[in-house]
């Protein structure tokens, strides 16, 4: 797929030209053709003097690669998707210099740590932006040799920009304000008529046409399983779903909650023989009967399939209502058949308040998405309690997982974690006062990595920060977890199971499918860890060449 040759020893280095200090750290790369050589200087403002240099090669990590493949292969040659472009070399835009103090890494994909500094590669600037610095286009040299071709961009940072510790140089794909945006990647499905045409024809496939226009527009819940397959939740009571000119919809499926799945590589994509009916405790279809004490609560919001340990197929879902201002949670459990095993009602408010102050727990949101794992519900929300003395609301936020008898398996406290990020105090906020500057708002979630988001309040900020299923911090700081302005018809998928996302594109007259890989920030194109940080300050101009070499190929030789 790419280049890949034999491990070769490469040296970084630190000098400090003042004391002939040099410091060492020996890496292990690989020979793939492309060699990115990067010479970070240090000079006195006032004598021009340079008094510090770090050298180092870096990383371009497995997934430019992969993205370039698929780009070029599966849309250009194989005609899927909407474009037979590849425009990664986006993923080169901006240079960044961080204190990520963590070594290169062939599966790393975004920029990591406090961002000290950055430049455009070809924009220049010459504003008061205390990170930004500017390339040097006068400096920057292009050279091609009997054997390389050579780019050398030097970017210059004057004595006010880009002051701090810096550890990590990467090249990335967009600026600081829009790093955090969701990135659609190369096309994974999508090729109904012809090349980079994934829209389907109402005439020549209506099944595949309803699935398009009808099912996936209307479905409560969408799950993935594989880039192709999964299921949805359909309310088959609606005559929207059910009355259509392109399939005959089978009577016994109507006026029923279904679990139906689908595989986007079969002709009529849904497997019409395989669709669950989800019925009541009586074996009857689940409907909301208000006259009834127990049944006006039968209501669905979700449903995610579950395969027990015993290897058996069977569905869990929940139905959200209020009584009294109280926050209920119905929770059913079926068998792969439709029939229902169990159902149990739980007083979130009740059940899970702070018995300390004797006050309620609000839920902000409930995930359906953890259910594919072991067969619990993902639960997010706060008590709160007065602190009199400051007159300020204080906020206990929880992750809460329950089971489909409604037992509570884990009660974690996820108070946000501050970490090494500075982008906290420049808010207000630290480790003190966070509880009470933010509150749980939001929960994604793929098998080994937790997305949530807080919404700021009594001065504080709202952000995004992502652990790991057990507490421990993997990013303190995030912008967004969305696409970028102008995706109006995308979705965004985990695939259950998994840590990989994709998009899901509608199109306007939803009738697309359209399959994308996605990535949950924008890209990076390269990586370097310097031998030892270096802190520049007021004091020192700095400039950064980042050389790029790349191995003349032997294109052809009149071969006959």
């Amino acid at each position: 797929m790419f280049i890949e040759g034999q491990p070769y020893e490469s040296i970084a280095y630190n000098k400090d030209l003042l004391s002939g200090e040099i410091s060492e750290n020996k890496k292990s790369k690989r020979q793939r053709g492309i060699k990115g050589k990067v010479l970070l200087e240090l000079f006195n403002a006032e004598t021009k003097e340079k008094i510090k240099e770090a050298y180092t090669e870096n990383l371009i990590p497995d997934l430019f690669f992969k993205d370039t493949f698929l780009g070029h292969f599966v849309q250009g040659i194989m005609g899927a998707g909407n474009t037979r472009r590849c425009d990664n070399y986006s993923w080169f835009e901006y240079l960044y210099l961080t204190d990520n103090d963590k070594p290169e890494n062939a599966n790393e994909q975004r920029v990591m740590g406090n961002i000290i500094g950055f430049a455009h590669r070809n924009t220049t600037y010459s504003g008061n932006d205390t990170r930004r610095g500017t390339i040097n286009r006068a400096e920057s040299k292009f050279e091609v040799t009997d054997s390389k071709i050579k780019m050398n961009f030097v970017f210059d940072f004057p004595t006010h920009a880009a002051n701090g510790k810096i550890e990590s140089i990467y090249w990335a794909e967009s600026d600081p304000d829009n790093k955090d945006y969701f990135y659609t990647g190369a096309a994974l499905y999508g090729r109904e008529g012809g090349d980079t045409d994934y829209g389907v024809n109402s005439i020549a496939c209506p099944r595949r046409y309803w699935v398009a226009t009808v099912m996936f527009p209307n479905a409560r819940t969408v799950k993935f399983t594989s880039p192709t397959k999964g299921w949805v939740l359909l309310d088959s009571r609606s005559t929207g779903v059910t009355q259509t000119s392109y399939l005959h919809f089978p009577e016994s499926l109507k006026n029923h909650w279904l679990m139906m799945p689908f595989d986007l590589n079969t002709s009529d994509i849904v497997l019409w023989d395989q669709v669950v009916k989800l019925l009541n405790s009586d074996g009857n279809p689940l409907n909301i009967d208000s006259n009834h004490a127990v049944k006006k609560y039968d209501g669905l919001s979700y449903v995610c399939p579950y395969i027990q340990p015993d290897g058996e197929l069977i569905f869990i879902g929940y139905y959200l209502y209020s009584i009294n201002s109280e926050s209920y949670m119905r929770i059913y459990k079926w068998t792969k058949v439709g029939v229902q095993l169990s159902f149990v009602d739980i007083n979130m408010s009740q059940t899970f308040k702070d018995t300390a102050y004797n006050v309620p727990f609000n839920y902000r949101t409930v995930s359906s998405d953890g259910i594919y794992l072991d067969g619990c519900i993902d639960i997010v929300g706060y008590t709160s309690r007065t602190d009199s003395q400051y007159n300020e609301t204080v906020y206990t936020n929880r992750w809460i997982r329950v089971d489909a008898a409604g037992n509570k398996v884990q009660d974690m406290n996820i108070k946000p974690k501050i970490g090494n990020s500075i982008w906290f105090g420049k808010m207000g906020m630290d480790s003190g006062n966070i509880e009470r500057r933010c509150l749980i708002h939001s929960f994604y979630r793929s098998v080994n990595r937790i997305y949530l988001y807080y919404n700021g309040t009594q001065g504080g900020t709202s952000f995004y920060q992502v652990i790991t299923p057990q507490g421990n911090l993997l990013e303190p700081y995030k912008m967004y977890f969305s696409f970028p302005s102008g995706y109006s018809y995308y979705y965004y998928q985990n695939i259950l199971g998994t840590d990989r996302w994709i998009s899901r594109y509608m199109g306007s007259s939803y009738n697309c499918l359209f399959i994308q890989a996605l990535l949950t920030s924008r890209p990076i194109g390269a990586h370097t860890k310097l031998a030892q940080p270096v802190e520049k300050t007021e004091a020192n101009t700095m400039k950064v060449q980042y050389m790029f070499e790349v191995d003349l190929i032997n294109y052809g030789e009149d071969f006959y």
